[in-house]
């Protein structure tokens, strides 16, 4: 019986590969989703980045709360203080919205998902389904919900560029 090679490999695969490989796709890769946050933040600018949809948080905002919990669940995973002098708050939006800021906030935000895709990726897996010291939930918890995260946010940063007419 033959096995076709990539689903072989797939079945291979560790749960935290699947789920940093599961993270990349749906940053800049080839996801069930079908589209991809980079293909649309790449698209913008920062006056793009600041539109609203009847009162709904602008796509700059939700990009800091995707920073702001990468950053909170790697720290949560590898056994640090979650919140650290210096961070930014939860759906931040800087005083100064240029082009230059927006720039900064997309590298900022590939840096958090370089980072979380190495936590998921090399955490320990015989530590998977084990609470996570100091919280109630498991690493595998935490790593869904991540996952949940960037799905349920892309879709809302897909809805603003769709509304706000941006090409």
């Amino acid at each position: 019986m033959d096995l076709d090679y990539p689903n072989q490999k797939r079945m291979l695969m560790t749960h935290q590969a699947l789920m940093a490989e599961t993270l990349q796709h749906m940053y800049n890769g080839e996801p069930w989703l079908d589209v991809t946050l980079m293909e649309h933040l790449s698209k913008m600018d920062a006056s793009h980045a600041t539109r609203r949809l009847n009162g709904s948080n602008n796509t700059w905002e939700l990009l800091n709360h995707l920073i702001y919990w990468h950053q909170n669940v790697t720290r949560k995973l590898s056994g640090v203080k979650t919140e650290q002098e210096g961070d930014l708050p939860d759906f931040y939006l800087p005083e100064n919205c240029n082009d230059e800021n927006w720039d900064a906030t997309l590298h900022r935000f590939h840096h958090s998902l370089e980072q979380m895709m190495n936590t998921i990726r090399n955490y320990p897996g015989q530590k998977l389904f084990d609470v996570v010291p100091g919280t109630q939930h498991t690493a595998y918890f935490y790593m869904q919900g991540i996952l949940s995260h960037v799905a349920y946010h892309l879709g809302q940063i897909v809805l603003l560029r769709k509304y706000a007419n941006i090409n």
